[in-house]
């Protein structure tokens, strides 16, 4: 917050009748999304507003990327595909059935469209337009205490979590203390 981000409680974080948290001081929010204004190269290549990529539905998506699969590649495909709630069962029944045939797989990343916000709120990801995201930057800066993140990360660091080091299990070994056996 005072490199200027805004930070609002996760999409997990619910009062008593569902609804979600806004103020990420409120006692109930268990975790933070900081709210970070991207640009992305390719939004500013020319033609790249000509082509609706919310027109493609997931099942077109998941046939693209399993005839890549089948055709392209000679490895595990890596994909997100983009759905909307109504594209769920119809999506599920095609990754099922794929591997129940053995036609082969992918690695898929699930995510809700971006035009599903009602149906999906928070999204790790927004579209924003660049009149939308140059105010944003703006915002940023006017709200900035600090010009320095990681000064700003540190002064609030009381040193109680240390994330150094490999997770416990993320290679052909568990980096986990064994337990000692009851003697």
């Amino acid at each position: 917050m005072d490199y200027g981000y805004t930070v609002v409680p996760s999409q997990s974080d619910k009062d008593e009748q569902g609804r979600l948290l806004d103020d990420p001081f409120d006692p109930r929010c268990t975790e933070w999304l900081v709210e970070i204004p991207t640009e992305v190269s390719w939004a500013n290549l020319p033609g790249a507003d000509a082509v609706d990529i919310n027109a493609f539905s997931a099942m077109a998506q998941f046939d693209l990327y399993m005839q890549v699969q089948t055709h392209y590649t000679a490895h595990n495909t890596s994909a997100t595909i983009e759905f909307r709630e109504h594209e769920i069962e119809a999506l599920t029944d095609a990754l099922h059935g794929t591997i129940e045939r053995g036609e082969g797989y992918i690695s898929a990343a699930l995510l809700a469209r971006f035009d599903a916000n009602a149906t999906f709120p928070r999204l790790p990801f927004e579209p924003i337009d660049a009149a939308t995201y140059e105010r944003m930057q703006t915002e940023v800066i006017q709200r900035r205490v600090s010009s320095d993140f990681f000064e700003a990360l540190q002064r609030y660091d009381m040193g109680e979590i240390s994330e150094a080091g490999p997770a416990g299990c993320d290679s052909d070994k568990c980096l986990l203390p064994l337990a000692k056996p009851n003697s």
